[in-house]
Protein backbone atom coordinates (compact mmCIF):
# COMPACT_ATOMS: atom_id res chain seq x y z
CA UNK A 1 0.00 0.00 0.00
CA UNK A 2 2.90 2.35 1.11
CA UNK A 3 4.47 1.72 -2.23
CA UNK A 4 1.20 2.67 -4.66
CA UNK A 5 0.43 5.79 -1.96
CA UNK A 6 3.75 6.99 -2.91
CA UNK A 7 3.25 6.48 -6.48
CA UNK A 8 0.12 8.72 -6.53
CA UNK A 9 1.88 11.66 -4.01
CA UNK A 10 4.72 12.09 -6.56
CA UNK A 11 2.16 11.53 -9.64
CA UNK A 12 -1.14 13.56 -8.48
CA UNK A 13 0.73 16.80 -8.19
CA UNK A 14 0.92 17.29 -11.92
CA UNK A 15 -2.21 15.20 -13.51
CA UNK A 16 -5.48 16.42 -12.56
CA UNK A 17 -8.73 14.71 -12.86
CA UNK A 18 -11.45 17.70 -12.07
CA UNK A 19 -14.77 16.32 -12.25
CA UNK A 20 -16.85 18.04 -9.61
CA UNK A 21 -20.37 17.11 -8.64
CA UNK A 22 -23.43 18.91 -7.48
CA UNK A 23 -23.61 22.68 -7.96
CA UNK A 24 -25.03 24.70 -5.10
CA UNK A 25 -27.30 27.50 -5.85
CA UNK A 26 -27.58 29.23 -2.38
CA UNK A 27 -27.23 33.06 -3.10
CA UNK A 28 -25.21 33.76 0.23
CA UNK A 29 -21.80 32.12 1.61
CA UNK A 30 -21.93 28.12 2.25
CA UNK A 31 -20.11 28.16 6.01
CA UNK A 32 -18.09 25.44 6.02
CA UNK A 33 -17.61 23.21 9.11
CA UNK A 34 -14.47 21.35 8.69
CA UNK A 35 -15.27 20.18 12.71
CA UNK A 36 -17.34 20.47 14.96
CA UNK A 37 -17.41 23.97 16.34
CA UNK A 38 -13.87 24.71 18.61
CA UNK A 39 -15.59 25.74 21.95
CA UNK A 40 -13.12 26.78 24.55
CA UNK A 41 -13.80 26.10 28.28
CA UNK A 42 -14.58 29.19 30.31
CA UNK A 43 -10.65 30.29 31.18
CA UNK A 44 -9.50 29.93 34.68
CA UNK A 45 -8.80 33.09 36.94
CA UNK A 46 -5.94 35.28 35.95
CA UNK A 47 -5.84 33.50 32.65
CA UNK A 48 -6.47 34.77 28.75
CA UNK A 49 -10.30 35.20 28.23
CA UNK A 50 -10.39 34.02 24.50
CA UNK A 51 -13.53 34.23 22.58
CA UNK A 52 -11.91 32.28 19.49
CA UNK A 53 -13.81 29.50 20.29
CA UNK A 54 -16.76 29.85 18.26
CA UNK A 55 -14.61 30.75 15.11
CA UNK A 56 -14.06 28.75 12.14
CA UNK A 57 -10.29 29.34 12.28
CA UNK A 58 -9.64 27.92 8.77
CA UNK A 59 -12.20 29.89 7.49
CA UNK A 60 -10.80 33.00 9.33
CA UNK A 61 -7.50 32.06 8.05
CA UNK A 62 -8.47 31.61 4.41
CA UNK A 63 -10.18 35.18 4.53
CA UNK A 64 -6.74 36.35 5.91
CA UNK A 65 -4.97 35.23 3.12
CA UNK A 66 -6.94 36.47 0.64
CA UNK A 67 -6.68 39.86 2.26
CA UNK A 68 -9.75 40.30 3.58
CA UNK A 69 -8.59 39.28 7.39
CA UNK A 70 -10.90 42.18 8.93
CA UNK A 71 -14.05 41.92 6.27
CA UNK A 72 -17.24 40.89 8.24
CA UNK A 73 -18.93 37.32 6.93
CA UNK A 74 -21.93 39.51 5.97
CA UNK A 75 -20.12 42.04 4.20
CA UNK A 76 -18.84 39.50 1.70
CA UNK A 77 -19.39 39.24 -1.91
CA UNK A 78 -20.08 36.22 -3.83
CA UNK A 79 -20.11 36.59 -7.42
CA UNK A 80 -22.65 33.78 -8.45
CA UNK A 81 -21.36 34.25 -12.13
CA UNK A 82 -17.50 34.15 -11.11
CA UNK A 83 -18.40 30.93 -8.95
CA UNK A 84 -20.18 28.96 -11.65
CA UNK A 85 -17.83 29.61 -14.50
CA UNK A 86 -14.68 28.29 -12.25
CA UNK A 87 -16.61 25.14 -11.05
CA UNK A 88 -17.01 24.80 -14.80
CA UNK A 89 -13.37 25.41 -15.61
CA UNK A 90 -12.24 22.98 -13.48
CA UNK A 91 -15.09 20.52 -14.30
CA UNK A 92 -12.82 20.31 -18.35
CA UNK A 93 -10.66 17.74 -18.86
CA UNK A 94 -8.96 19.64 -21.48
CA UNK A 95 -7.58 22.08 -19.11
CA UNK A 96 -6.07 19.58 -17.24
CA UNK A 97 -2.78 20.61 -18.41
CA UNK A 98 -2.63 24.03 -17.31
CA UNK A 99 -2.62 23.02 -13.96
CA UNK A 100 0.04 20.46 -14.35
CA UNK A 101 3.64 20.83 -12.34
CA UNK A 102 6.85 19.27 -13.81
CA UNK A 103 7.30 15.52 -13.05
CA UNK A 104 10.51 14.65 -12.53
CA UNK A 105 11.95 11.82 -15.70
CA UNK A 106 13.59 9.30 -12.82
CA UNK A 107 10.46 9.22 -11.37
CA UNK A 108 9.81 5.62 -11.44
CA UNK A 109 13.62 4.48 -10.19
CA UNK A 110 13.26 6.96 -7.61
CA UNK A 111 10.29 5.49 -6.05
CA UNK A 112 12.07 1.93 -6.42
CA UNK A 113 14.84 3.32 -4.43
CA UNK A 114 12.85 4.83 -1.80
CA UNK A 115 10.90 2.22 -1.12
CA UNK A 116 13.80 -0.50 -1.17
CA UNK A 117 14.78 -1.01 2.51
CA UNK A 118 18.23 -2.31 1.08
CA UNK A 119 19.32 0.88 -0.62
CA UNK A 120 21.87 3.38 0.84
CA UNK A 121 21.85 7.11 1.62
CA UNK A 122 23.51 7.55 -1.40
CA UNK A 123 22.27 5.58 -4.47
CA UNK A 124 18.92 7.57 -2.89
CA UNK A 125 21.00 10.93 -3.09
CA UNK A 126 22.41 10.15 -6.99
CA UNK A 127 18.75 9.98 -8.14
CA UNK A 128 17.36 13.16 -6.34
CA UNK A 129 20.62 15.09 -7.17
CA UNK A 130 20.14 14.35 -11.20
CA UNK A 131 17.16 16.60 -10.99
CA UNK A 132 18.44 19.73 -10.50
CA UNK A 133 15.02 21.87 -9.58
CA UNK A 134 13.69 18.36 -7.41
CA UNK A 135 17.30 18.85 -5.38
CA UNK A 136 17.06 21.74 -5.11
CA UNK A 137 13.28 21.91 -3.61
CA UNK A 138 13.95 18.75 -1.60
CA UNK A 139 16.79 20.71 0.54
CA UNK A 140 14.56 23.64 0.67
CA UNK A 141 12.05 21.79 2.47
CA UNK A 142 14.37 19.46 4.91
CA UNK A 143 15.64 22.82 6.18
CA UNK A 144 12.47 24.06 7.15
CA UNK A 145 11.67 25.07 10.52
CA UNK A 146 8.83 21.93 10.05
CA UNK A 147 11.67 19.53 9.08
CA UNK A 148 14.78 20.76 10.26
CA UNK A 149 16.50 18.20 12.90
CA UNK A 150 19.39 20.44 13.50
CA UNK A 151 21.12 24.10 14.28
CA UNK A 152 22.87 23.91 11.05
CA UNK A 153 21.38 23.53 7.30
CA UNK A 154 21.98 20.41 5.62
CA UNK A 155 23.77 21.17 2.30
CA UNK A 156 23.67 17.74 0.81
CA UNK A 157 20.79 15.33 -0.70
CA UNK A 158 23.08 12.10 1.23
CA UNK A 159 23.07 14.24 4.58
CA UNK A 160 19.01 14.93 4.18
CA UNK A 161 18.57 11.35 3.26
CA UNK A 162 20.92 9.89 6.41
CA UNK A 163 19.57 12.39 8.98
CA UNK A 164 15.78 12.42 7.78
CA UNK A 165 15.65 8.72 7.13
CA UNK A 166 13.50 6.91 3.98
CA UNK A 167 10.13 7.90 5.73
CA UNK A 168 10.74 11.11 6.04
CA UNK A 169 12.41 11.67 2.46
CA UNK A 170 9.01 10.40 1.12
CA UNK A 171 6.92 12.56 2.85
CA UNK A 172 9.36 15.48 1.82
CA UNK A 173 9.35 13.98 -2.16
CA UNK A 174 5.66 13.96 -1.65
CA UNK A 175 5.90 17.66 -0.73
CA UNK A 176 8.63 18.78 -3.19
CA UNK A 177 6.90 17.22 -5.87
CA UNK A 178 3.40 19.44 -5.39
CA UNK A 179 4.99 22.70 -4.06
CA UNK A 180 5.59 23.66 -7.52
CA UNK A 181 1.94 23.84 -8.78
CA UNK A 182 1.01 25.36 -5.43
CA UNK A 183 3.38 28.64 -5.12
CA UNK A 184 2.90 29.26 -9.34
CA UNK A 185 0.48 31.81 -8.60
CA UNK A 186 1.73 35.57 -9.69
CA UNK A 187 0.31 39.09 -8.99
CA UNK A 188 -1.65 39.34 -6.13
CA UNK A 189 -2.56 35.80 -5.76
CA UNK A 190 1.39 35.09 -5.18
CA UNK A 191 0.85 35.78 -1.17
CA UNK A 192 -2.06 33.40 -0.98
CA UNK A 193 -0.04 30.86 -2.65
CA UNK A 194 2.74 31.14 -0.31
CA UNK A 195 0.43 31.11 3.05
CA UNK A 196 -1.67 28.58 1.45
CA UNK A 197 2.03 26.43 1.49
CA UNK A 198 3.22 26.93 4.70
CA UNK A 199 -0.71 26.19 6.09
CA UNK A 200 -0.34 23.09 3.60
CA UNK A 201 2.84 21.71 5.03
CA UNK A 202 2.09 21.90 8.71
CA UNK A 203 -1.52 20.74 7.98
CA UNK A 204 0.12 17.65 6.51
CA UNK A 205 2.23 17.58 9.31
CA UNK A 206 0.13 17.59 11.88
CA UNK A 207 -2.15 15.19 10.65
CA UNK A 208 0.51 12.69 10.20
CA UNK A 209 2.01 13.26 14.35
CA UNK A 210 -1.83 13.10 14.88
CA UNK A 211 -3.04 9.93 12.37
CA UNK A 212 0.23 8.00 14.13
CA UNK A 213 0.46 8.94 18.15
CA UNK A 214 -3.46 9.18 18.99
CA UNK A 215 -5.58 7.33 16.01
CA UNK A 216 -3.18 5.09 15.58
CA UNK A 217 -3.33 5.12 11.87
CA UNK A 218 -0.90 5.39 9.01
CA UNK A 219 0.51 9.07 9.25
CA UNK A 220 1.99 9.09 5.54
CA UNK A 221 -1.73 8.32 4.63
CA UNK A 222 -2.78 11.13 6.51
CA UNK A 223 0.41 13.56 5.39
CA UNK A 224 -0.75 12.55 1.65
CA UNK A 225 -4.31 13.64 2.29
CA UNK A 226 -2.97 16.93 3.95
CA UNK A 227 -1.60 17.61 0.94
CA UNK A 228 -3.85 16.60 -1.56
CA UNK A 229 -6.54 19.22 0.33
CA UNK A 230 -3.91 21.79 0.04
CA UNK A 231 -2.56 21.19 -3.58
CA UNK A 232 -6.66 21.40 -4.84
CA UNK A 233 -6.79 24.55 -3.34
CA UNK A 234 -4.00 25.62 -5.33
CA UNK A 235 -5.56 24.28 -8.02
CA UNK A 236 -9.17 25.92 -7.51
CA UNK A 237 -7.35 29.41 -7.25
CA UNK A 238 -5.79 29.07 -10.64
CA UNK A 239 -8.87 28.12 -11.93
CA UNK A 240 -10.45 31.55 -10.29
CA UNK A 241 -7.59 33.77 -11.63
CA UNK A 242 -8.34 32.53 -15.11
CA UNK A 243 -11.97 33.41 -15.11
CA UNK A 244 -11.46 36.82 -13.73
CA UNK A 245 -9.02 37.78 -16.53
CA UNK A 246 -11.30 36.50 -19.50
CA UNK A 247 -13.68 38.95 -20.72
CA UNK A 248 -15.66 40.10 -19.22
CA UNK A 249 -13.42 41.27 -16.79
CA UNK A 250 -14.72 40.70 -12.71
CA UNK A 251 -13.05 41.72 -10.05
CA UNK A 252 -11.37 40.18 -7.45
CA UNK A 253 -14.11 39.63 -4.68
CA UNK A 254 -12.18 37.72 -1.24
CA UNK A 255 -16.09 36.60 -1.04
CA UNK A 256 -16.32 34.66 -4.32
CA UNK A 257 -12.88 33.00 -3.92
CA UNK A 258 -13.58 31.78 -0.39
CA UNK A 259 -16.84 30.70 -1.84
CA UNK A 260 -14.82 28.47 -4.55
CA UNK A 261 -12.54 27.37 -1.67
CA UNK A 262 -14.72 25.83 -0.09
CA UNK A 263 -16.99 24.32 -2.64
CA UNK A 264 -14.37 23.62 -4.73
CA UNK A 265 -11.58 22.07 -2.26
CA UNK A 266 -13.12 18.77 -0.89
CA UNK A 267 -14.67 17.14 -3.90
CA UNK A 268 -11.37 17.74 -6.01
CA UNK A 269 -9.40 15.97 -3.31
CA UNK A 270 -11.42 13.20 -3.46
CA UNK A 271 -11.83 12.81 -7.15
CA UNK A 272 -7.97 13.23 -7.52
CA UNK A 273 -7.56 10.54 -4.97
CA UNK A 274 -10.15 8.30 -6.28
CA UNK A 275 -8.90 8.87 -10.28
CA UNK A 276 -5.70 8.03 -9.42
CA UNK A 277 -6.69 4.64 -7.00
CA UNK A 278 -5.35 5.62 -3.59
CA UNK A 279 -5.72 3.55 -0.87
CA UNK A 280 -9.58 3.38 0.16
CA UNK A 281 -8.70 4.90 3.65
CA UNK A 282 -7.76 8.21 2.19
CA UNK A 283 -10.43 8.66 -0.30
CA UNK A 284 -12.91 7.98 2.64
CA UNK A 285 -10.56 9.87 5.04
CA UNK A 286 -11.20 13.04 2.69
CA UNK A 287 -15.17 12.29 1.96
CA UNK A 288 -15.47 13.05 6.01
CA UNK A 289 -13.24 15.79 6.58
CA UNK A 290 -15.92 18.02 7.00
CA UNK A 291 -17.54 15.36 9.39
CA UNK A 292 -18.93 16.37 12.93
CA UNK A 293 -18.06 13.29 14.34
CA UNK A 294 -15.22 11.79 12.27
CA UNK A 295 -12.31 9.41 12.94
CA UNK A 296 -9.33 8.07 12.03
CA UNK A 297 -7.61 9.74 9.35
CA UNK A 298 -10.69 11.88 8.75
CA UNK A 299 -10.29 13.47 12.80
CA UNK A 300 -6.40 13.49 11.88
CA UNK A 301 -7.10 15.66 9.33
CA UNK A 302 -9.46 18.10 11.09
CA UNK A 303 -7.01 18.44 14.15
CA UNK A 304 -3.95 19.38 11.32
CA UNK A 305 -6.34 21.77 9.89
CA UNK A 306 -7.19 23.22 13.26
CA UNK A 307 -3.63 23.66 14.49
CA UNK A 308 -2.13 25.05 11.17
CA UNK A 309 -4.96 27.45 11.23
CA UNK A 310 -4.44 28.50 14.93
CA UNK A 311 -0.55 28.44 13.68
CA UNK A 312 -0.97 30.11 10.35
CA UNK A 313 -2.76 33.01 12.53
CA UNK A 314 -0.85 33.32 15.23
CA UNK A 315 2.24 33.99 13.26
CA UNK A 316 0.51 36.56 11.05
CA UNK A 317 -0.07 38.51 14.60
CA UNK A 318 -3.83 38.07 14.29
CA UNK A 319 -4.45 35.38 16.85
CA UNK A 320 -2.49 35.54 20.58
CA UNK A 321 -0.71 32.07 21.84
CA UNK A 322 -3.08 32.32 24.76
CA UNK A 323 -6.19 32.28 22.29
CA UNK A 324 -4.60 29.62 19.99
CA UNK A 325 -3.78 27.17 22.81
CA UNK A 326 -7.33 27.53 24.25
CA UNK A 327 -8.86 26.46 20.97
CA UNK A 328 -6.59 23.57 20.60
CA UNK A 329 -6.93 22.48 24.06
CA UNK A 330 -10.85 22.49 24.10
CA UNK A 331 -10.46 19.96 21.36
CA UNK A 332 -7.58 17.91 22.14
CA UNK A 333 -6.43 16.30 25.45
CA UNK A 334 -3.98 19.36 27.34
CA UNK A 335 -0.86 16.67 26.18
CA UNK A 336 -1.71 16.45 22.67
CA UNK A 337 -2.54 20.16 22.44
CA UNK A 338 1.05 21.17 23.63
CA UNK A 339 3.01 18.43 21.91
CA UNK A 340 1.13 19.63 18.47
CA UNK A 341 1.43 23.81 19.21
CA UNK A 342 5.03 22.63 20.07
CA UNK A 343 5.27 20.91 16.38
CA UNK A 344 3.32 24.23 14.61
CA UNK A 345 5.80 26.56 16.19
CA UNK A 346 9.41 24.84 16.11
CA UNK A 347 10.21 28.48 14.62
CA UNK A 348 8.50 31.55 13.35
CA UNK A 349 7.73 30.21 10.20
CA UNK A 350 8.25 27.97 7.02
CA UNK A 351 11.46 29.32 5.85
CA UNK A 352 12.04 30.16 1.88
Amino acid sequence: MIISAVLAAVVVGGLVWLWLRGRDDAPQLRRRVYMAPVVAAPPAAGTPDSTIGSVDLQRRFLLSALGAAEAPEDALRVQRAVVDDVVAALSRADLSSRYTPRRPNLLPQLIQSVNDSTASSRSIARIIGSDAVLAATLLRIANSSLYRLQQQDVQSIERAVTLIGNDGIRQIISAALVQPVMESASGVDAEFARLLWEYTLRVSLAAADHARSVEREDGFAAQLAGLLLGLSSAMAMQAAADVLVKPPLRTREPGSLLEILERCTGPTAVRIAEHWKLSATIVQALKQVDAAAATGLARSLQVGQLAASAAMLHAQGLMSEADACAALASELPEHVATWLWKRMNQADGVQE
